[in-house]
């Protein structure tokens, strides 16, 4: 018999929501099966069963918020195994056990269901109309069964925002989320490069995966990023403080969705081909949007590069993605003019702007980090 607990899903986690379960009691699951998806402040995440068997007991119900190592569920062997007394349950900190007050299985859902000011059970249609009309769904008010948000629940709550415009709307976990991230980074003495760089036109890939600029550019990054481990480091608090450098090169990059930005992470990024940075790439941009990340998808990262270009930004400035020492902002690529051989010409160039961690590296060596991309990206001749 295994119990199953709220897992950590992020290095800043504390708590996190059951958006929905994907197996029901009875229903056999492998190791490594989605089990639930688990919302946190930074995206949906699949989680995937710690164990294999059958699932027994369902200790939360879809739209609770529980903290880090509360008990959620029972996996047992046998189909018919009946789930331990609830005075035998482990304390939810991750820490050594504690005593805990004895409750019933009924009384261990019912405390665990949505907590007010949280976000209630939400139907799969409601959220994908949520999602067209831009509807916070922390804010509204949910009116089927046991609280669940129903489409006609997002209808009405966006049709009273429309009707009150100039109010203020409730602020989303992911924004808030966003919010202290980036409130850390201002405290970061940040400094800018930039630097245009003429480009290559993508090689035709036969029946392969169709390797775009921004894959190029990725690729580049990652290759730079081996090549100058100084700006694949991060600045470690301490007594005496440290920089550490990063044995890998997981690239992250800054994927929209609705209501913020996701950082997934292409992990052993510097191994990879374009070709092999496209798959991934696309894989975890569907996986994002889609909210089906994967805790590792999340994790890890040691350097992002954010792009606008596709936005039609020609350049901008990045904020540091702590505890990363450097973010690249990647801007349009349009065909601009330049000179080859004494002529002007005109051919397709973009422009990049390295923010980095002045603790951690100084001007020439990001100036040396944005050579060793334009070397990877510019013709040969």
């Amino acid at each position: 018999m295994r119990l199953v607990k709220m897992p950590r899903l992020g290095q800043d986690m504390e708590e996190g929501t059951l958006v929905e379960w994907a197996k029901s009691v009875g229903d056999e699951v492998s190791e490594g099966e989605v089990l639930a998806v688990i919302e946190t402040d930074k995206a949906e995440v699949a989680f995937e069963s710690p164990a294999g068997g059958y699932l027994v007991a369902v200790l939360a119900d879809a739209g609770s918020t529980l903290a880090i190592g509360e008990p959620i569920a029972w996996i047992a062997d046998d189909p018919g195994a009946k789930p331990p007394s609830p005075e035998s349950v482990p304390a939810s900190s991750e820490e050594a056990p504690q005593p805990k007050e004895t409750l019933t299985p009924e009384a261990a859902i019912q405390r665990t269901r949505p907590r007010p000011g949280r976000r209630k059970p939400v139907s799969p249609l409601a959220r994908r109309r949520a999602r067209e009309l831009g509807v916070d769904l922390a804010g509204v008010e949910g009116t089927g069964p046991g609280g669940r948000v129903t489409e006609d629940d997002v209808v009405n709550a966006h049709q009273a925002v429309q009707a009150s415009a100039g109010d203020s709307d409730d602020l989303s976990r992911m924004r808030l989320a966003i919010a202290a991230r980036m409130s850390k980074s201002a405290a970061v003495p940040q400094f800018q490069l930039v630097r245009e760089i003429v480009l290559e036109k993508p090689e035709g890939q036969g029946d392969g995966p169709r390797v775009t600029y921004t894959d190029l550019l990725l690729w580049a990054t990652a290759g730079a990023l081996a090549e100058r481990p100084a700006v694949n480091s991060s600045w470690v608090e301490g007594n005496p403080p440290t920089v550490r450098s990063h044995p890998s090169v997981n690239l992250g990059f800054a994927v929209a969705v609705d209501d913020g930005l996701i950082v997934p992470v292409i992990r052993d990024a510097a191994s990879l081909s374009p070709a092999q940075i496209s798959v991934q790439r696309r894989r975890l941009e569907g996986a994002a949007r889609g909210g089906r990340l994967r805790p590792e998808d999340l994790s890890g990262g040691t350097f992002t590069v954010s792009n606008l270009g596709g936005a039609g930004v020609d350049e901008f400035i990045a904020l540091l993605n702590p505890p990363e020492a450097g973010i690249l902002a990647v801007g349009a690529v349009k065909p601009r003019p330049v000179v080859v051989d004494g002529a002007l010409v005109a051919a397709p160039t973009v422009r990049l702007t390295l923010t980095g961690d002045h603790r951690v590296f100084d001007g020439m060596e990001g100036a040396r980090f944005l050579q060793a991309i334009a070397d990877r990206l510019q013709p040969r001749t």
